[in-house]
Order: C-alpha cells, then sequence, then structure tokens
C-alpha cells in the first residue's frame, strides 16, 4: 500500500478504479487534468489523453466548465480524444504493482486448526443457552436425572434416595411425580437439541478438514447453530 503522505497516489488509485468501472465523471476529469499539469511520473501525455477523453464524455454543462478553465493544448486533448482508455505506461504498472505486493501463501494447517478451535468454541457457545456450564453443573444435571428415573420407577425409590426430587418439588410446590415427569422431558429435549449441535459440529469440522483453500476452509468454519 502507498503512503498516504503522498496526495497524489491515492488520486492514482480512485482514477484508474472509476476508469475500470466505466464511470465518466467531472472528478475523474479535473483528477486527470491535475495529474498531467503536474507531470506526475513524467506522464503528462497520459494523464491528459484520460483528462481528454473524459471531459469529451461529460454532459454539456460539465464539460464546457472545464474546457473554459483549459489552456489550448489541452483543448486539442478534448477536440480529439482517444477512442478507449490509453495503455497503462510501464513505470505506471510498476508503481501500481507495488503498493500490492503478492501476498504469501496461506498457511492452510494453521487455518485449519483456528477454523477448528472456532467450531468447537462456537458449539460451546450455543450449548449454554440449554445448560449451564461448569463440571459440577453437569454433575447435578446427571444426578437429577438419575434421581427423576428413580422416582417414575415401579416402585418410586424412597424419598431419602432422590433429595434433588424432592427439595426441588416442594419449592416448586408439586409432587415429586410431576416434578421428575418433568426433569425427564428437558432432558429429552435437550437430547435433540444436543444431537442437532453436534451433528453441525462434526460436519463442519469435516468440511474444515477436506478444504483445499483459505476462503473454503474459512467458509466451513461459519456454522449457524440456531438454524
Amino acid at each position: 500500500m502507498y503512503s498516504i503522505e503522498s496526495n497524489y497516489n491515492p488520486m492514482m488509485e480512485a482514477l484508474h478504479a472509476a476508469m475500470a468501472a466505466g464511470t465518466i465523471h467531472r472528478s475523474m476529469a479535473a483528477t486527470a487534468w491535475w495529474l498531467g499539469r503536474q507531470q506526475i511520473m513524467n506522464e503528462r501525455e497520459y494523464w491528459f489523453q484520460i483528462a481528454g477523453r473524459v471531459t469529451a464524455l461529460l454532459p454539456a454543462a460539465d464539460r464546457d466548465a472545464i474546457v473554459a478553465q483549459l489552456g489550448k493544448q489541452e483543448d486539442a486533448f478534448v477536440d480529439n480524444p482517444v477512442s478507449d482508455w490509453p495503455a497503462l505506461p510501464p513505470a505506471l504498472a510498476g508503481l501500481f504493482t507495488s503498493w500490492d505486493p503478492v501476498q504469501p501463501a496461506p498457511d492452510l494447517v494453521a487455518l485449519r486448526a483456528d477454523a477448528i478451535g472456532k467450531i468447537d468454541r462456537e458449539a460451546e457457545k450455543y450449548r449454554q443457552n440449554f445448560i449451564t456450564p461448569g463440571s459440577g453443573q453437569v454433575m447435578a444435571y446427571q444426578q437429577k436425572l438419575a434421581e427423576a428415573r428413580a422416582a417414575v420407577a415401579v416402585p418410586p425409590a424412597p424419598e431419602a434416595e432422590i433429595p434433588h426430587i424432592v427439595a426441588e418439588a416442594a419449592i416448586d410446590g408439586v409432587t415429586v411425580a410431576t416434578k421428575a415427569a418433568e426433569i425427564i422431558a428437558t432432558f429429552e429435549q435437550w437430547q435433540t437439541v444436543s444431537a442437532g449441535i453436534e451433528a453441525k459440529r462434526l460436519g463442519a469440522k469435516k468440511a474444515v478438514a477436506e478444504a483445499t483453500t483459505a476462503e473454503a476452509i474459512i467458509a466451513a468454519a461459519i456454522v449457524d447453530y440456531g438454524a
């Protein structure tokens, strides 16, 4: 990238971007005339050819306003404009290339590792919409599920063996059987959600492993767990 301290490098880049896009605008003419008058890169003729072509193609009001500011030698570039954009001089081509040097090939191994880590982190973050994180909390969930199943067994387990269920039932003002059924239903719903998250997580990691370009790896790591 060029230094922004140079006032004409960004002008040259903007002018050529507009040319590549097929744009015709009075600002392009003004820029090209200035570049030619300053003989930037010693390419006066090149800039004036661009300026003359743009000026000739402008709406009458804009064209006349610019022509009124030109000298006789400059008028000739408007009166006999080039039919197409002039070829980019070698010196300018080299300068433009130096602004955007060839980037080294991406490290796909490192990129894959980062992508897989991202997939795992985002899957875990999404899981936390449904469960409280922490190994102790997971153990509590497992214990409550075991007690809930014991509570609805035939015959049901004694209350002394299902203290979590008894405590929660008392807090919520429901029977032990109702609380046990609620916990089991919540677990079954979570199983469905968890299976969906895991399928997407593993599918994304497989896609990352099979991707052969940096763009494909980055795209494969984008997972919408909520879809």
